[in-house]
């Protein structure tokens, strides 16, 4: 079930890790255009230093500087060139943005990034993945943290992890899942009641049978992996825009934008899901512990 969500806003600034990205991906159309800064800035009457802090993610820039920009660089590709300015033009609506109060400056980078993933692959170990989490047992995970300031909000948190998952369920382009729980995550995490999870593996089944989301089970006795260091969550965008990873904590995360950390990630993840059971194996087993049944 998804929350109410904030109304249209007015332009906003988008977040430091969209604008780094979108800095990063003009410096590279600049360069390989043979263009200097000095010449791109005249594009649109700028001085150079102002060009320069947008490819540095320091200044907002328009989707329709961006589109004069692209023009002038000879990129001209309709889906690259939309690619680009749509994200520019999506956070105009951001509906977190009424959530600023309580939301860690990472935790609502990573909710912009997660909103323009076309796929999203995640393990976290002891937990079900965020996105995946139903209003009581997310409640139940948010308020076991030791912040007061995060128990204190944890209803509007919880509001914002039922939000994000119209990412997995919006009607044009619904973002693809891949997520690897482990089996202890199928027991009830402290505070929750055996009710409260029997309606989160009732949630996990009905989720498994979208198109979109694929869920796979680490069972308790797997092999070595290497999830058993990290979690992990691997996004990967329409093109121009390249791969991210995250790695997840109290305060928001880490962003890996390098390419070979993203490759590393990505192969990591491919091993956790080797070594998880089949989604066929996985459904069977969430549906014995919603039975109240364990494997030996």
């Amino acid at each position: 079930m998804l929350c109410h969500t904030a109304p249209m806003t007015s332009l906003q600034t988008p977040p430091p890790v969209m604008r780094r990205r979108l800095g990063s991906l003009l410096r590279r159309f600049r360069k390989a255009s043979g263009m200097t800064g000095v010449q791109a800035a005249a594009v649109l009457g700028w001085e150079s230093t102002r060009l320069s802090r947008v490819e540095t993610g320091q200044y907002l820039i328009k989707a329709s500087e961006v589109e004069a920009l692209l023009a002038a660089y000879g990129v001209t590709d309709p889906e690259t060139v939309h690619g680009i300015t749509d994200v520019v033009q999506s956070h105009q609506r951001r509906w977190w943005t009424a959530y600023e109060e309580v939301l860690p400056k990472p935790y609502a980078d990573s909710i912009a990034l997660e909103e323009a993933a076309v796929s999203i692959k995640t393990y976290f170990p002891q937990l079900i993945t965020a996105l995946l989490q139903t209003p009581a047992y997310a409640h139940s995970a948010i308020f076991s943290s030791p912040s007061p300031a995060v128990r204190k909000n944890a209803d509007s948190l919880v509001q914002v992890r039922q939000a994000r998952k119209m990412v997995l369920t919006r009607s044009e382009h619904p973002a693809l899942l891949d997520t690897v729980i482990d089996e202890s995550a199928l027991f009830p995490p402290s505070g929750a009641t055996p009710d409260v999870m029997r309606d989160q593996l009732r949630g996990l089944l009905d989720l498994s049978k979208r198109e979109n989301i694929t869920i796979r089970v680490m069972p308790l006795g797997a092999p070595a992996h290497p999830g058993l260091t990290s979690n992990m969550t691997v996004m990967d965008f329409r093109s121009p825009w390249p791969p991210v990873v995250l790695i997840d904590h109290l305060r928001g995360g880490v962003f890996l934008e390098d390419p070979e950390d993203v490759e590393a990630f990505a192969m990591a993840f491919d091993a956790v899901a080797d070594a998880a059971l089949n989604v066929d194996a996985s459904r069977e087993m969430i549906k014995d512990y919603m039975k109240g049944k364990t494997r030996d």
